[in-house]
């Protein structure tokens, strides 16, 4: 099972190797049943060393006395090297029993599952411990190791990222006072959404615990020769009804949900299925349904090491998918209410706030102006209280243009960031290259249009306050199916490969919240940065192409 190990002929657990490692040499020496019987056992042992290398967790066996009594081959690479032998707590690196240690507990017949950080490489391990009882009478202890680390770091990023939202949402209270009530319906959806994936995660682990795992076999020529009851009830379809029958058309699509062909893909795996170790793949049911299973795939070698058949052991990740697209859906509608809510204030600013304080200036100009028995000093105040009005004008003004550009609507995308470079140029002392090509034809849905301006005026502020910079180039281009953006400043850069933890100290979140209105597009996002040398952000979006005809008037034509 697993990588060779040393063995130990006193311990039924080596007896029974010794058995299986002599094979036909000692086959000669038993009986007619009992060639059968060894024929069966070297068979059985084959397969049962096949699944255990292909389970992702780490399995040990000690006696009572703490020695190792068997390692798989993962458990191998986890300690450095065989241990078979050694006390179990001296393999972890320690030279007393462990503090935690169950030992009795599992040699007085329980079966105790807990979670753990490995003191060998400081990830988290879901662990089982159970006993087991061989022939003879004795007691061996059964350990089970699987990594569950990723879950761990991804629910705490997700608390993060939930915190950070809630964050958000009260500093943005007073401004956002009309639509409070939705943003809390909002939040509190999320936050149910976020309850029912650690409710999916821990289906998938007690899944992992029990064994309760999609697991089939299938020859070169994609004919299933083995399906587990898990198998069978997922499915939907009994061993008589599926075994001998080829995967697709029965479990695999021939076209998947988006119209695509799987075809491809399998031809791809039958030529190299080193490179499909771990896939996600859609499956159908028996009825029709489609599923999404997270495969682990490994082959199985003949004594001469030519595949004859392939391992599949599978996870259902239906639900969790869509928890996902739920969680992207509702974020999505978030950022829209924020967009719309600017909309309503930045109107507000500049019909109301900016127009009243223009005819209070106005007034007084004219009540002050005719007047002549005023003296100096009276008029000097009043020149500077209408200075003071002024600059409340413009700042007003400015307030609400940040808020919501009104030329996005009236000019087009292209001219708006066009004179939004050329002002923040001006008012910051910074040389900005904006360059647009292949977009004068193109529509482009509101919501790329806005997010695209967030984008550039994101990076824009953060080149103000962290970079230093003294010119920065942004080229936005068509490049069919996608629109490329591409933002390049001369600053004193960053440790890019740390950022974002960096970020979440700090409470920085300026380039996470581009990542994210990146991802809500369907996009992607490389953020590249040296010290001294500058930082590239680099984006692609992919985009439906709409083009206008040449004689319709349109502000970027």
């Amino acid at each position: 099972m697993g990588a060779r190990t040393a063995i130990d002929p006193t311990t039924p657990w080596g007896r029974l190797q010794t058995l299986l490692q002599r094979g036909p040499a000692a086959a000669s020496t038993l009986s007619p049943d009992a060639h059968s019987l060894s024929a069966v056992i070297e068979e059985n042992g084959r397969l049962f060393n096949t699944m255990v290398d292909a389970f992702d967790g780490l399995i040990y066996i000690c006696s009572t006395d703490f020695r190792i009594e068997y390692l798989n081959r993962r458990m191998i690479d986890h300690f450095g090297g065989d241990a078979t032998g050694q006390l179990c707590y001296q393999a972890f690196g320690r030279t007393a029993v462990c503090p935690w240690c169950n030992h009795q507990r599992v040699f007085n017949g329980e079966t105790l599952r807990w979670e753990a950080i490995s003191p060998r490489d400081g990830r988290w391990y879901h662990v089982t411990n159970a006993p087991i009882r061989h022939a003879d009478g004795t007691l061996s202890k059964y350990t089970l190791m699987v990594d569950i680390h990723d879950r761990k770091k991804n629910e705490e990023e997700l608390l993060r990222h939930r915190d950070h939202l809630e964050e958000l949402v009260r500093a943005r209270t007073v401004e956002l006072t009309f639509s409070n009530t939705q943003l809390r319906n909002e939040i509190q959806e999320r936050i149910e959404i976020e309850k029912a994936l650690r409710q999916s995660e821990a289906k998938y682990r007690d899944l992992v615990q029990n064994a309760n795992s999609i697991i089939i076999r299938f020859d070169t020529q994609g004919r299933i020769t083995f399906f587990n009851e898990y198998a069978q009830h997922f499915f939907g379809f009994s061993e008589g009804e599926i075994l001998g029958h080829t995967m697709i058309d029965t479990i695999l699509p021939t076209v998947r949900s988006n119209g695509r062909s799987i075809m491809g893909e399998i031809e791809d795996f039958m030529r190299g299925p080193e490179r499909f170790e771990i896939n996600e793949l859609e499956n159908m049911r028996r009825n029709g349904e489609r599923v999404w299973v997270t495969w682990t795939n490994r082959p199985i070698l003949d004594a001469q090491g030519n595949v004859t058949e392939f391992l599949w052991v599978g996870v259902d990740v239906t639900e969790r998918r869509q928890t996902r697209r739920q969680i992207k859906t509702l974020t999505h509608e978030l950022i829209k209410a924020q967009e719309n809510e600017r909309y309503r204030i930045a109107r507000d600013l500049h019909d109301h706030i900016a127009q009243d304080l223009s005819s209070l200036k106005i007034r007084l100009q004219t009540l002050f102006g005719a007047c002549t028995t005023l003296g100096e000093e009276s008029r000097q105040q009043i020149n500077d209280v209408i200075n003071i009005l002024q600059r409340s004008i413009s700042d007003v003004r400015n307030l609400a243009y940040d808020l919501r550009p009104p030329g996005l609507d009236q000019l087009g995308l292209v001219r708006t960031l066009f004179v939004y470079c050329e002002d923040f140029a001006q008012t910051n002392n910074l040389k900005i290259d904006f360059i647009a090509a292949g977009l004068d034809d193109l529509i482009l849905d509101e919501d790329i249009q806005i997010n695209i301006y967030r984008l550039i005026q994101e990076a824009l502020h953060n080149v103000k306050k962290h970079a230093q910079a003294k010119g920065v180039t942004i080229r936005l281009v068509t490049s069919s199916p996608n629109l490329i953006l591409r933002i390049i400043d001369d600053g004193k850069g960053f440790d890019a490969s740390r950022w974002r933890a960096k970020a979440y100290k700090e409470k920085r979140m300026g380039l996470q919240s581009m990542v994210e209105r990146v991802g809500l597009l369907g996009g992607t996002i490389d953020i590249r940065a040296h010290d001294q040398k500058g930082t590239g952000i680099f984006i692609s979006i992919p985009i439906k192409e709409q083009l206008r005809e040449r004689e319709e008037a349109h502000p970027d034509h």
